[in-house]
């Protein structure tokens, strides 16, 4: 019982705990700003982090607002991890894809995609290891920007 009642705290740890500032601009329109994630109320991801064994689960949601899209991952037994190039089982980050085209390395669980242009988008985020080979999680969702 007094396990789960820390959690939250330690799930907040866990991510803000990855968040940086200091990443390297996109090469496309749009900007990817980190954000830090600092209440998490998601009964699913309590249910996830309180599993002790070391199956990884990936969730992510999204909020489209203007021309930004708001974008938070849930990942269970990962840190995030920047400029290391060796694999540790259950580090590194996430490769961003829009219309099936990398446009960067986010090395935080929450960010913004600033300034997409008008249109339908289809947006991929993958979890990968150090060196960017993958986990085998990705979440694909679209979203649609209004004039």
């Amino acid at each position: 019982m007094h396990k789960l009642i820390l959690l939250p705290f330690i799930l907040t740890a866990l991510v803000v705990s990855g968040c940086t500032n200091d990443k390297p601009q996109p090469e496309t329109f749009m900007e990817i700003i980190p954000m830090e994630v600092t209440n998490i109320s998601n009964e699913k991801t309590v249910e996830a982090m309180a599993s002790q064994n070391k199956q990884r689960s990936f969730e992510v949601k999204h909020h489209v607002k203007a021309r930004d899209v708001y974008v938070e991952c849930i990942v269970s037994n990962f840190k995030f991890t920047k400029g290391k190039k060796v694999n540790s089982e259950g580090e590194g980050h996430i490769d961003l894809y829009l219309n099936d085209k990398k446009v960067d390395e986010i090395y935080t669980a929450a960010f913004i995609a600033k300034e997409l242009p008008t249109g339908k988008h289809t947006i991929r985020v993958e979890l990968v290891n150090n060196d960017s080979t993958t986990y085998n999680l990705s979440k694909e969702f679209e979203v649609t920007i209004a004039k």
